[in-house]
């Protein structure tokens, strides 16, 4: 082949090689411009994203210090139940302090000292269950225990017993029986660690017996 024609043809394949290679330049930076708005749209996203949290966060937060502040929801939810409750408590005490039946006998408990001391009740000396227990704290019981008859109301404080009840308690130098009934009162110091039949035991008045 003539010089001239190789020259001819090696001129034309190096322009073609550079026309190719400037194709793919243009085509390489026309993906790297829509690489970065890619990018770019990713980041503003991205950008609202993270402030609309923010703002949620925010907001939520925001929200929980009016339920928890002074005056908020909450609190006002928390004074009304704790009034309601010690109104449902009160009024059961009044209640049961209003219970004086002369023919209706009760007694309470009473004890001395700084310290708790446990006190249980059964029907009678031969149950294995007891049918109510508590430690009682020093000074008068809130409870009545009915042991004739049921109290005409009954609330949480009104405990009713049996005439023949049986009563255990831990400590018994520390308890007293206050016996209310029949027009008239006593007070009785528990005999031992426990009393087998409530009325023999106090010698308690049971018309008819």
């Amino acid at each position: 082949m003539p010089k001239g024609s190789l020259k001819t043809v090696f001129g034309t394949f190096f322009l073609i090689a550079i026309i190719i290679s400037f194709a793919f330049s243009i085509i390489s930076i026309l993906k790297l411009d829509e690489l970065r708005e890619s990018l770019s749209i990713l980041e503003s996203k991205t950008t609202e994203n993270i402030r609309k949290l923010n703002e949620d966060t925010n907001a939520e937060i925001n929200a929980i210090k009016r339920l928890i502040s002074g005056g908020g929801p909450i609190e006002d939810y928390l004074v009304a139940r704790n009034f309601i409750e010690n109104t449902e408590t009160d009024l059961r005490m009044i209640l049961t302090e209003l219970q004086e039946n002369p023919e209706r006998p009760y007694f309470r408990i009473f004890v001395t000292g700084n310290k708790e001391v446990w006190v249980g009740f059964k029907d009678n000396a031969e149950e294995s269950k007891y049918s109510y227990q508590k430690n009682f704290k020093p000074g008068l019981s809130k409870e009545k225990f009915f042991y004739l008859k049921a109290p005409l109301l009954e609330t949480g404080y009104t405990i009713t017993l049996t005439k023949d009840a049986y009563i255990k308690t831990a400590i018994p130098d520390a308890v007293y029986l206050l016996f209310f009934g029949f027009n008239s009162a006593k007070i009785a110091k528990m005999p031992d660690g426990e009393v087998r039949n409530l009325t023999k035991d106090f010698n308690l008045y049971i018309p008819g017996e």
